[in-house]
């Protein structure tokens, strides 16, 4: 069923990719959005309630405009998806811009690699798709693996059209350990962690569980951690800036990694709020009683 389902749909798919922009924007204005906003509602509830906690000091009209600014990304990022199946390479440069990437490519020359952080912001799946060709970099990417294994090949293929090698999250230890030259690590967290085996800062105005694994592996390679700040310059375009965290993670006090991560984020955020993820559950877990913050366990044994 899983096949037949992707031999069904897929080369529809392929071929709405080669639409232009243009065109799939008047879809995702005139079709995708009202059916995601006003048809289905689609994590309508989600994205209030997460609103609702994270802005209580805006009025229900100022979130209500943010609200309605997400599901017109959300409806856009839908359509640069699609379109990431078969944009230029020439295309794609035009519209993702490294506003400081002397200085990126300064860290890369000075270190063994790099460990890059970021939430989803913006149209991080273009990012993953042009920068390895633009800074000539080995970047390694590991994402959560698609339930129809079909899908799950094609999305990793588009994603490692620009040279990046992405693997499933349990694969991670296995890329570092073969990965012999130079190359940067991209961390996307931003995710609900299991209460019991994260990091808990405040974040967005609640407690807030992220997931381990940026300060684990920066700490096991002790590369440079720098931070992708993700910013929105145009419909379809997106300027990339990186800031730093750390120059040398064993010199810093634990935690103090993930929580200079969570504050850049944080920033990030609050820029363009419309530009993140709010359908996501984010907020799914509780800390654990009694408990106040930091790693609810020894991440370093």
């Amino acid at each position: 069923m899983q096949a037949i389902s992707f031999y069904l749909l897929y080369p529809f798919i392929w071929l709405f990719s080669l639409l232009p922009l243009r065109a799939l924007y008047f879809i995702s204005d005139f079709v995708v959005y009202p059916v995601l906003y006003s048809m289905l509602g689609y994590r309508k509830k989600v994205v209030r309630d997460n609103m609702r906690q994270v802005f209580p000091e805006k009025t229900e009209a100022e979130r209500q405009a943010i609200e309605r600014k997400f599901y017109h990304y959300l409806a856009d990022l839908f359509m640069e998806t699609i379109k990431g199946f078969s944009i230029s390479y020439e295309e794609l440069i035009q519209r993702v811009t490294f506003t400081n990437q002397d200085f990126f490519e300064k860290v890369y020359r000075e270190n063994e690699g790099i460990v890059i952080t970021l939430g989803h912001v913006g149209n991080y799946e273009w990012l993953a798709q042009c920068f390895p060709r633009i800074a000539n970099v080995r970047m390694g990417v590991p994402y959560r693996k698609l339930t129809n294994p079909y899908f799950d090949k094609a999305f990793r293929a588009s994603r490692e059209r620009g040279g990046a090698i992405l693997f499933h999250t349990k694969e991670t230890l296995d890329f570092i350990k073969n990965e012999k030259s130079r190359y940067i690590l991209v961390l996307a967290n931003d995710q609900s962690a299991p209460a019991e085996k994260s990091y808990w800062v405040k974040f967005l105005n609640r407690d807030t569980s992220f997931f381990e694994g940026t300060e684990k592996m920066a700490r096991q390679l002790n590369f440079p951690v720098l931070f992708a700040h993700i910013g929105v310059s145009g419909r379809g375009r997106y300027a990339i800036s990186f800031q730093p965290v750390t120059d040398d993670p064993s010199k810093e006090p634990l935690g103090a990694i993930l929580a200079e991560h969570a504050r850049l984020l944080e920033q990030n955020i609050y820029q363009a709020p419309e530009y993140w993820l709010w359908s996501h559950k984010r907020w799914k877990h509780q800390k654990p009683a009694g408990f106040t913050y930091g790693f609810t366990r020894n991440i370093l044994s």
